[in-house]
């Protein structure tokens, strides 16, 4: 277990490292988007931007084989790419509850993505990977959760 905490703390080294990276800010692509998740961990997802911030909040409802949970995460969004203002990257963490083998469960998770949004469609698309960490019930971590998520944005 104590290989599983050092390279859970490295990866949450390594992310929080890259929100130092300088990056061109503008205002967000749109205010809201909901949508699906397909991957390891499958279900629906919801995405809000905050007024003029490139910070989101992400809330999912997603099975895998663990069981069902409902996750928060908070998302720090950068424009990597300077002649493209709808790819993001994006970083963060937070917090998931629900099943992890037939037991409740609480554990935080991390995130790291890249998102396209669509210009004549109000379509998104992302590709991420979200390794958990559950801590209560059974301390075990889960580092293979990839997934694509298709959005539809409700505003601009």
């Amino acid at each position: 277990m104590k290989g599983t905490k050092k390279t859970f703390m490295l990866v949450m080294a390594m992310m929080l490292s890259l929100f130092t990276l300088q990056a061109k800010l503008q205002a967000q692509p749109y205010m809201h988007s909901a949508g699906i998740r397909a991957g390891y961990s499958s279900g629906i997802s919801y995405k809000g931007f905050r007024l003029h911030r490139m910070s989101a909040f992400e809330v999912d409802f997603l099975y895998n084989k663990h069981g069902l949970n409902l996750g928060a995460l908070y998302e720090y969004h950068l424009e990597p790419f300077k002649k493209s203002t709808r790819t993001f990257i994006y970083l963060g963490g937070g917090a998931f509850g629900g099943q992890w083998d037939e037991e409740f469960s609480l554990g935080v998770a991390a995130v790291a993505g890249i998102e396209y949004t669509l210009r004549d469609l109000p379509l998104n698309f992302s590709f991420d990977w979200k390794p958990m960490l559950n801590i209560y019930a059974v301390l075990e971590p889960d580092w293979l959760d990839f997934g694509l998520s298709i959005r539809y944005r409700f505003s601009r």
